[in-house]
């Protein structure tokens, strides 16, 4: 394992690492299985909720989990001296390794296949957008409850045959992130339906992300290997907002907006000005979807 290079980051435990390999070793066999069947059905990082939870356990030792299999009970829990529920964790794992989009027929294909059986072509448009599905209606009921949530970030490298998974806690203390599902609640066309959370979005970083992991999982060899560059489950220190990412995420009426360059620091601004600065947009929340069919 590499040295953390962060000043804030602490020893991962050896159990987290474990699970990390493990994981690495399956997830590798999975790739290889898409890619050698070819049958169009995929096979690798596609139980990344369970996965996620786990993790969560590792990181928080003197949790428990659900004992539940996608049931509605609280993904981790903390309880008291008798047992009694203290507070709850809810995880999300999102994995950004989407299906291809066969550029000659249109159709669908496993990201690690290596043609399109429809027409055989090996010309692929690659799609990611995936998010976490947070409940409008669960956070309200229980957010007295629910202290933080634990989400995941999964994301892998073909050349270097790396996953990289990074952990990021958002406090349901924030006041935007609040709003932000308020808002879905209130103005859904649904009462009570899903916010569509997007990593790395505008709500996303408007939201308060800390992040407390960063880890790459080399694949290329028998034995993964695995590199951390930060970890800190304990961490309350909210995440700069780089202005290249803002740059990206604001819309031209958003951008009319100055900003104190002199608070740059290492082409970021610190969360708790750029927080004072914006506001939540306002949602098109309930807009039809148009039909569908399956293929």
């Amino acid at each position: 394992m590499e040295e953390l290079n962060s000043k804030l980051s602490i020893e991962p435990p050896i159990i987290l690492t474990e699970d990390l390999k493990e994981y690495g070793i399956n997830e590798k066999k999975n790739i290889d299985k898409e890619k050698t069947r070819n049958r169009n059905q995929p096979y690798a990082f596609i139980s990344g909720g369970d996965f996620g939870e786990q993790l969560t356990l590792d990181m928080y030792p003197e949790t428990i989990g659900s004992a539940s299999k996608g049931g509605m009970a609280f993904d981790n829990k903390t309880l008291g001296k008798n047992n009694e529920l203290v507070s709850a964790k809810e995880v999300k794992f999102v994995s950004r390794i989407g299906t291809k989009l066969c550029k000659i027929c249109k159709n669908k294909c496993p990201p690690f296949q290596i043609t399109c059986l429809y027409c055989k072509s090996d010309n692929f448009k690659y799609m990611s957008d995936s998010r976490a599905g947070i409940s409008s209606e669960a956070h309200i009921k229980y957010k007295h409850l629910i202290d933080v949530y634990i989400i995941f970030v999964q994301d892998y490298d073909n050349t270097t045959q790396t996953i990289t998974i990074k952990c990021f806690k958002f406090s349901t203390k924030n006041s935007y992130f609040n709003t932000y599902i308020q808002n879905q609640y209130d103005s859904g066309k649904k009462k009570g339906g899903t916010c569509n959370f997007i990593p790395y979005s505008y709500d996303w970083f408007m939201s308060g992300p800390i992040s407390i992991m960063n880890v790459d999982i080399n694949i290329s060899k028998n034995e993964p290997e695995i590199v951390y560059h930060l970890y800190n489950p304990l961490s309350d220190i909210y995440d700069d907002v780089p202005n290249s990412m803002l740059e990206k995420i604001l819309t031209s009426k958003e951008k009319i907006i100055i900003l104190d360059k002199t608070k740059l620091i290492n082409g970021c601004f610190n969360y708790d000005y750029i927080k004072d600065i914006f506001k939540l947009r306002p949602k098109n929340i309930g807009k039809s979807r148009g039909s569908t069919s399956r293929k």
